[in-house]
């Protein structure tokens, strides 16, 4: 092995029964406050659930949750939130670390249990996460696990259904019941692969990450980050596109829209690009919602008059010259093929433990003798599964030795000779 991966305690989702061949499937959705309070009762009870929500989020600044299915090792119940006055129950047992939650793929579910019930959540495990701790790849899909555990494919053509409308049809039910349904079987079968790899540790580190800063307000100054623009844009493009995206965040939640919905990127964007000083100017931009001139055309001028008399001085910097030196990218490659070596040498899926856009970060940090101690892969379990491996092969400490046995690749990490 390339790496050790220490203790690994235990905690509420050591499940050493046996689960029954598969939960029972419900007839009906809890539909009553007093048969959901029974639910939630039943759930605490048995000490560990798996979860999954339906949710809309193309319509409205926080996602509509249509429906949350939930299952223990005996069955599945779905849940009508539309129908349940009060589900703070729910969201409690989600922020209760003695009890053990398991979901897939479930940061979006996570994020909403959050915001839903004002609690951060607690004791998450998610199969996708795990599934690529064993390297099965990731990201990978639930049904993918299924068909690999259970033997069973699954009908995903629901997907993106309307799952506000009711009643529910009969393939919506079935859909809702299967997400849920083998979630404990694939568990149990992630978990005991694991604990005989001595990555339990490891597992639950990486899933406690899903459910960070849940609470903590996004900085609306910090969004337009997330809005692709020229390398030509100046500090005052910057900044009017800075300002422009935190008005947006600020005015859809008050319109209970999605921003992009609210405002595309690219007005905010061509607004930025040539900032306007007159009504008719800002209405010529290609998809700006004419019917909107008025309500906000005299606030994006002002704006953008106030910025244009704002010292350059106080106006955010362009982002550095990412131009890369044939030694920079050397580096880079030479970081991502050790990493993609050590992570798969130990059958872990590289794209769980890192990116490339953190290995281009820590070649820059290297080629500036920066410190490397806030950099993700020298904290926590990411520096002990890569992070100190990597840093002692990119130094000449140690060397790797590959080889492929039965068309599976074997890495072991030498000490320099």
């Amino acid at each position: 092995m390339v790496a050790s991966t220490g203790h690994c305690p235990e905690n509420a989702f050591m499940m050493t029964q046996n689960l029954p061949a598969l939960p029972t499937g419900p007839t009906s959705l809890v539909n009553t406050q007093a048969a959901f309070d029974s639910l939630c009762a039943e759930l605490r009870a048995a000490g560990s659930f798996g979860f999954d929500t339906e949710f809309i989020g193309e319509t409205s600044f926080h996602p509509i949750l249509c429906l949350v299915q939930v299952t223990t090792a005996t069955h599945v119940a779905l849940i009508d939130p539309f129908a349940i006055t009060n589900m703070q129950p729910l969201w409690d047992l989600i922020a209760d670390a003695g009890i053990g939650k398991i979901c897939h793929a479930g940061a979006q579910d996570v994020a909403i249990a959050a915001q839903q019930g004002g609690k951060n959540p607690l004791n998450i495990m998610d199969t996708q996460v795990l599934a690529g701790m064993i390297g099965l790849g990731y990201p990978l899909s639930y049904a993918k696990l299924v068909e690999l555990y259970a033997d069973v494919k699954l009908d995903k053509a629901h997907t993106y259904s309307a799952w506000n409308r009711r009643p529910l049809k009969a393939e919506q039910f079935d859909y809702a019941v299967d997400d849920v349904r083998y979630l404990l079987l694939i568990y149990q079968k992630l978990s005991g692969q694991l604990s005989s790899l001595n990555r339990t540790a490891w597992g639950q580190a990486a899933c406690e990450e899903l459910c960070h800063d849940l609470l903590k307000p996004p900085d609306p100054r910090e969004v337009y980050k997330k809005i692709k623009f020229p390398k030509s844009f100046k500090p005052l493009n910057i900044a009017i596109l800075r300002e422009l995206a935190a008005w947006r965040e600020q005015a859809a939640f008050e319109h209970n829209m999605p921003p992009r919905t609210f405002m595309a990127d690219e007005v905010l964007r061509d607004i930025a690009r040539n900032p306007p000083a007159k009504l008719a100017t800002l209405g010529r931009i290609e998809n700006f919602p004419a019917t909107e001139l008025n309500t906000y055309g005299p606030f994006i001028l002002e704006l953008v008059r106030t910025l244009r008399e704002t010292p350059e001085s106080e106006l955010p910097a362009p982002p550095p010259n990412n131009e890369q030196s044939p030694r920079h990218r050397l580096l880079i490659d030479t970081l991502w093929a050790g990493a993609q070596m050590i992570c798969l040498g130990q059958s872990i899926s590289t794209a769980v433990v890192t990116s490339q856009a953190e290995i281009a970060a820590l070649a820059d940090l290297l080629l500036e003798n920066s410190a490397l101690t806030n950099h993700p892969l020298m904290q926590g379990w990411r520096a002990e599964c890569l992070g100190k491996p990597l840093l002692d092969f990119i130094n000449g400490r140690r060397v790797l030795d590959a080889a492929c046995k039965q068309q599976m690749l074997s890495v072991v990490l030498k000490p320099t000779r």
